[in-house]
């Protein structure tokens, strides 16, 4: 496991809205699945051509269920935390990757547990869950997607349709969140945005 942190000069307790960087774990994501046969990944959105190309010319097959969108609809409706990852039906084992992107972020802490149980059954032996999570809720608190772009860079792109909570937290809480799986490598970039890579352990009870 390693942590990289790249440094910034401002004020602590104000947190601006991320801008474009360059993804260094995105770039480890694509790498360590490269080699394996026949991979297939799973993006929960929000949906954009751009990252469903870019996967797409990297890896054998992408599938793609906008688990922010669905979110968006049923806030309002009061579904029963149960069936918060009824979308995400896919047969156990099926990815050798998930791209989380912030879902987590928008989640409170009974439904992020049932994702990464839901996750933890979708992927196979050693498969990688990639996730972005800032530190404090952002000024304007408003949803985007992030697009990937030429050598792993990472834009904004707003999505004014998308209102959802916010609930950021501290490296402490939301690693408990994913205790089950390893850490592989986190980096935190100078805007509170931190990007984890982690890993089914090889030796897990499905």
């Amino acid at each position: 496991m390693t942590t990289s942190t790249a440094q910034h000069h401002g004020s602590p307790d104000t947190e601006r809205l991320p801008v474009g960087h360059s993804s260094t774990i995105l770039e480890l994501f694509i790498d360590s699945l490269a080699p394996w046969n026949q991979v297939q990944i799973l993006d929960v959105g929000p949906v954009c051509q751009e990252n469903i190309t870019f996967f797409a010319r990297r890896m054998r097959r992408i599938y793609a269920c906008d688990m922010f969108i669905r979110l968006h609809r049923a806030l309002g409706e009061q579904p029963k935390p149960g069936k918060f990852c009824g979308h995400l039906d896919y047969p156990p084992r099926s990815f050798d990757g998930i791209q989380l992107w912030d879902l987590i972020d928008h989640l409170d802490d009974d439904q992020a547990r049932q994702l990464v149980a839901r996750c933890l059954e979708m992927l196979k032996s050693a498969g990688l869950l990639m996730l972005i999570a800032l530190e404090k809720k952002p000024e304007p608190a408003k949803i985007n997607t992030f697009v990937i772009g030429r050598y792993y860079r990472i834009d904004l792109r707003l999505q004014p349709h998308l209102e959802l909570p916010w609930h950021c937290r501290h490296n402490r809480g939301l690693l408990s969140l994913l205790a089950d799986f390893e850490l592989v490598k986190s980096y935190r970039y100078h805007n509170g945005l931190r990007e984890f890579l982690f890993k089914k352990p090889v030796i897990y009870r499905d």
